[in-house]
Order: C-alpha cells, then structure tokens, then sequence
C-alpha cells in the first residue's frame, strides 16, 4: 500500500498540486461569487473577537483571500499538513496556521466553541463509508453558539462532459472516464454529499441547506485541465507505489484524453455543491 493510500490523501503535496488547488480555489471564487456563502450574516466582524476557521486548509489560499476581505476578523487554518501554506512571514498579520487532523477523536479544549465562522473544502477523496460524521461533530464543536458552518465540496456523481460536435468519437477520454469511475467507486459511496443537510441537521445544526453551481462553459476547459492534473498526481502519488506500472498507464491514458480533448474541442467538469448549517444559540 502506497503512502496516499495510508495517509487517506491520495493526491500530491509537491508545487505542482498547490499549483492545482490554488487554481481550483479562484475557479470557484468565480463561479460562486463569493468566499464566505451570502446566508452567513458578517455583522459581527468588525467586533473584536470574530474568528474564522478553515480546516483542511491546504496552501491556505481561501484564507488568505478571506482575511484579505475581512482584515479585523482572526484567521486560523488547519491541516494535517501544513507545508503547503505559506510560512508565517508570509501570512496576513490576521492569519495563523496550525496543525490538526479533522477525523481527530481528541479535539483540543482551546477548539471548542471558538469560531463565529467554520469553512471546510474538498474532503470528497479522504470521507469513507460514506460517513462524514466524525468530520461535522468536530466542525460542531468548534462553532460558537450562531455559528456557521461552511462546507464546500465536489459531487463526482455530476460529471458533465461537452463536445462541440455532439457526434465525436472519444476512445480515449470515455476509457480516462471509465478509469477514474473505478478509482472513485473505490473509495466508497458518495451519497453523504447531497445529504449534507440532512447531516448537519443530525449533528444538532439548523438552517440547513445545499447550493449547488455548474461551472460555466467558459470556464469549463480550465476546470478540465485540473482534473487531468489531479489524474497524474494521483498516478504518482498511489499507483507509481504498487510498482505495477499501473501510474505509467494512468498517464499516457491521461495524456491522449488530454490530446484528444484539445483537438475535438471537448470539455468535462463536475458539480460544486456548498452546504450552510448554523449551530442554534
């Protein structure tokens, strides 16, 4: 079993993925129109005290750009792995990083009820058993009494793919399609997304809901070269471990999608989905 498969993470940590995730990171900000949903009142932000949690923070650039908006607001992203997030020199005066495995059966005492705002992104790879509730109790814990919690995430079981002439043939991405199917049927079912409100609600949360937004057509090609990058981190990162070859195919599959993509005009992207719950207090 290769690390990723160990660790839960199954894509890289290397510049080339922060490069991935901080693109994917302004697709969204585009597609959404914000950082922070509208139903999240901000009233508060300017008070002394207001803290913002991003857990699973990454390269920390919804962070960043959140306390860029918000310069009052105290700004605390958390990870596993922290490597990927600028250094303290380089943060916002207004922002910290710390580490933290949101799965954790030991949240720390200074955690609990501390956070007007909680944002959590992208844990569709790591949930397995199609339970995501160890993950939300923990995010519960951490909201102050009206606190919001924030989840952004990607619903593989909407995938769209586009030609501009509907009557391509397309060997080569249906089998990268197929391929990558398995992989993510693999990790388990996915169902716990569309059912995050219904989740929240479980954990003691109100005001539950889900938005869900289609990337634009003319967006469409950049969120498609992502998805080819995160299909070769993950040949590297799992398949190159087995040492069956398996991630030398994934890429040369990759590589004529992606060939094959640029010369039919083709394009694929899956849905955003963002859920709101609010703590009662």
């Amino acid at each position: 079993m290769g690390e990723g498969e160990q660790t839960g993470y199954v894509l890289g940590r290397g510049h080339l993925s922060s490069m991935r995730l901080n693109v994917q990171h302004y697709l969204w900000k585009e597609q959404l129109g914000y950082l922070l949903h509208p139903s999240i009142p901000l009233n508060r932000e300017r008070e002394s005290g207001f803290r913002i949690a991003d857990v699973g923070t990454g390269t920390g650039v919804w962070l960043v750009d959140v306390a860029r908006q918000l310069p009052t607001a105290q700004c605390h992203g958390f990870d596993v792995d922290t490597s990927k997030a600028p250094g303290p020199k380089w943060l916002p005066p207004n922002v910290s990083m710390q580490t933290l495995d949101a799965f954790t059966d030991d949240l720390p005492e200074e955690l609990v009820e501390a956070y007007d705002v909680v944002h959590l992104g992208i844990f569709v790879l790591v949930v397995r058993n199609n339970d995501p509730g160890k993950i939300v109790k923990n995010l519960f814990r951490m909201l102050k009494p009206g606190g919001y919690l924030q989840w952004n995430e990607l619903d593989f079981g909407h995938r769209r793919v586009i030609k501009a002439d509907p009557t391509a043939y397309t060997p080569h991405l249906t089998a990268l399609l197929q391929y990558v199917q398995i992989w993510e049927d693999s990790l388990g079912p996915k169902g716990w997304i569309e059912s995050l409100p219904d989740i929240f609600s479980r954990y003691g949360m109100e005001k539950a809901k889900l938005q869900r937004v289609k990337m634009s057509e003319a967006y469409m090609k950049y969120d498609n070269d992502k998805s080819l990058s995160a299909y070769e981190e993950f040949s590297y990162a799992v398949l190159d471990q087995r040492r069956r070859g398996e991630g030398e195919m994934l890429r040369e599959l990759v590589a004529r999608a992606g060939e094959e993509c640029r010369r039919l005009d083709l394009v694929m992207s899956v849905d955003m989905v963002v859920a709101i719950g609010r703590k009662p207090g």
